[in-house]
């Protein structure tokens, strides 16, 4: 893998950190840059944002890190080139890129944001769930960060906190969950996800009354060997479909209709 190296063509200043009392660096005091420097940051992170809406992300990364080099005290440019590494599965650089953007405004939620998709695709499951809720603490209207949140609550199998998270996501958008800006909720290749983490899932998006997602998570937990029909047949939250075409069709295939 070719690893970028990001060059900050900085003013001829140095960056100035203001420290903590326990002497780490908290955040980056922006200084002056040329005008010139600053507009031509934005049209260049314009054109990015074209590029990544294209599905171009190599293109769209190049656009971002010309544009950080000349504006590099730029919160948002420094967010959205995290977001075009991860795209990239560069997720070493991302981290880089996103810590600069939150050291640069801590208060920037949208970083946090990132930062704990980042987490998540490196499977630090716990460190995605704190960022996640400080990006909601600084700003609780955003319906896709408590989608996040249920995400990284479902991958550590806190399925009731994920259940709970997601309602709220939708108190605040009640199309969230089909949106394509929203994380997937998936898994790497090489996680083995149980059937009864399938079942979990198939019963949360049963409680939101998603019936595809819940029918497709259902038929993964039945594909992995699950067969406790009883079970199914006395969990509530499955009750709404007990008399659906595609759910009695589904659980008839694994031969548990009627238990």
């Amino acid at each position: 893998m070719v690893v970028i190296k990001m060059r900050f063509r900085a003013p001829l200043v140095l960056t100035i950190l203001v420290l903590s009392s326990c002497g780490g660096p908290v955040r980056i005091e922006k200084l002056p840059i040329p005008r010139e420097n600053v507009l031509q940051a934005y049209r260049l992170m314009a054109e990015g944002d074209q590029l990544a809406l294209a599905g171009q992300a190599h293109f769209s990364l190049l656009k971002y890190l010309e544009a950080s080099r000349l504006n590099p005290y730029h919160e948002v440019i420094f967010n959205k080139l995290a977001i075009a590494y991860s795209r990239l599965s560069q997720f070493r650089q991302a981290g880089e890129a996103i810590n600069r953007s939150i050291r640069l405004e801590p208060h920037y939620a949208f970083a946090h944001n990132t930062k704990g998709i980042i987490h998540l695709a490196n499977e630090f499951n716990q460190s995605a769930i704190k960022s996640f809720q400080e990006a909601i603490q600084l700003r609780p209207e955003e319906a896709n960060f408590y989608v996040n949140l249920g995400h990284a609550y479902l991958r550590n199998d806190k399925y009731e906190e994920g259940l709970k998270t997601y309602q709220r996501a939708l108190q605040l958008d009640p199309e969230i969950l089909s949106k394509s800006d929203v994380i997937e909720l998936s898994y790497q290749d090489h996680q083995e996800a149980s059937l009864e983490r399938f079942y979990q899932m198939a019963r949360i998006f049963a409680e939101l009354g998603d019936k595809d997602v819940c029918l497709d998570y259902l038929g993964k937990a039945l594909s992995a060997g699950f067969s406790d029909g009883r079970r199914l047949w006395e969990d509530t939250a499955f009750e709404p479909f007990y008399e659906d075409a595609d759910f009695i069709d589904l659980i008839t295939l694994y031969g548990l209709e009627g238990n």
